[in-house]
């Protein structure tokens, strides 16, 4: 089982992270049929067959967590420089 972890630092207010979090969201779900569902007003889970993740939001960090099963193992590198990429731009 492959993991995806990440880290971005941010200056954003919690409305504008949520707004720029669920655009993210969006993207993910377009590009990679990840669905998401917030379990609080800080958390938003992702999830599909093969990969199940958490992204945490905190006052002046975000933390991404993705476990990807042996089949969506191939697709890391992909999936981790998309989210990677979208974090710092809407963060950064």
């Amino acid at each position: 089982m492959s993991t995806i972890s990440l880290r971005q630092n941010h200056n954003k207010t919690p409305e504008e992270l949520r707004d720029l979090i669920r655009q993210l969201a969006i993207k993910l779900d377009d590009k990679y049929q990840l669905k998401s569902s917030w379990i609080n007003d800080d958390e938003i889970v992702v999830q599909r067959s093969g990969i199940k993740g958490r992204i945490s939001l905190e006052p002046a960090e975000v933390r991404v967590e993705i476990k990807l099963g042996l089949m969506m193992g191939a697709f890391k590198s992909p999936i981790q420089n998309e989210i990677a990429r979208s974090m710092a731009e809407k963060l950064g």
